[in-house]
């Protein structure tokens, strides 16, 4: 399913995502005003104004902090031409960049005409707002953004960031085996009362939760760009049975495996 959009908000108080999620779609975070906390796989970004975040497909994602404005340009692969797909997914590879400040204002002013031509009743509107975001990505491309440095894991550090982001590493590293909190609790020295407790401060969702949310996000993109059977796809997800994950998937989508594949 394609899907395309310029969306603005603008926020003058505290804000963070109930919980994290995915979307099958690439976003791309623009930044104006404000700072935030951004989170996407085992990263977490402190960021201020004027910085781009690439979200790819089905990357569990979410972002936290005080008063901003953000645009977003949220855009289905399928819309895209090689070079922006291969652009966008190399751009994600760090997530996070300054935009240059000599292209900003020409990219803010595109940015806010996608956003007003968005609420538009037009002839041809979708081929405008795709042209917009096609010359915004062009721009980007002309020009050598600066990565913003991910917050580092400090082994030797004690805090519920830096105890989550060990956690999600290592959830990100093996969520196609076993993982029980048990487990967990001996390899990072937690009891289970505080790992939860840290998991779910800096997460906004159980440790269970959010490896359900992994399997499944993992299991459509399998879905999607892959032709492998549902038992393959269930067994390198991390589910018990093909049997069961039909049930999660079912369950968390609202369609079956395959009738999910049927839309891709």
């Amino acid at each position: 399913m394609n899907f395309f959009e310029f969306e603005e908000i603008q926020v003058e108080k505290d804000y963070a995502m109930t919980e994290p999620h995915s979307h099958e779609f690439f976003e791309l975070y623009f930044l104006l005003d404000g700072e935030r906390e951004f989170f996407v796989e085992n990263k977490m970004f402190k960021l201020s104004e004027n910085t781009l975040v690439v979200v790819p497909p089905f990357s569990i994602h979410k972002t936290e902090g005080g008063p901003y404005k953000r645009i977003n340009i949220n855009v289905s692969p399928n819309l895209l031409s090689d070079f922006h797909n291969d652009y966008l997914n190399n751009l994600s590879k760090n997530v996070a960049y300054k935009i240059d400040s000599h292209s900003l204002d020409v990219i803010t002013k595109l940015l806010s005409e996608g956003v007003n031509l968005q609420m538009k009743s037009i002839k041809n509107k979708s081929e405008c707002l795709l042209s917009i975001a096609q010359t915004v990505i062009f721009l980007l491309s002309a020009q050598n953004l600066t990565p913003v440095s991910s917050l580092s894991i400090n082994h030797n550090q004690k805090n519920d960031s830096t105890d989550v982001l060990k956690i999600l590493s290592y959830i990100n590293q093996n969520f196609n085996q076993p993982i029980a909190l048990k487990n967990l609790c001996d390899k990072f020295f937690l009891s289970k009362v505080s790992l939860c407790k840290k998991f779910k401060n800096v997460m906004h969702c159980s440790i269970m939760e959010y490896i359900s949310k992994m399997r499944l996000s993992k299991a459509k993109s399998l879905l999607r760009d892959t032709n492998k059977s549902i038992e393959d796809i269930s067994q390198d997800c991390g589910f018990s049975s093909a049997n069961y994950f039909g049930l999660m998937f079912k369950k968390e989508v609202g369609l079956s495996p395959l009738n999910y594949r049927k839309t891709r």
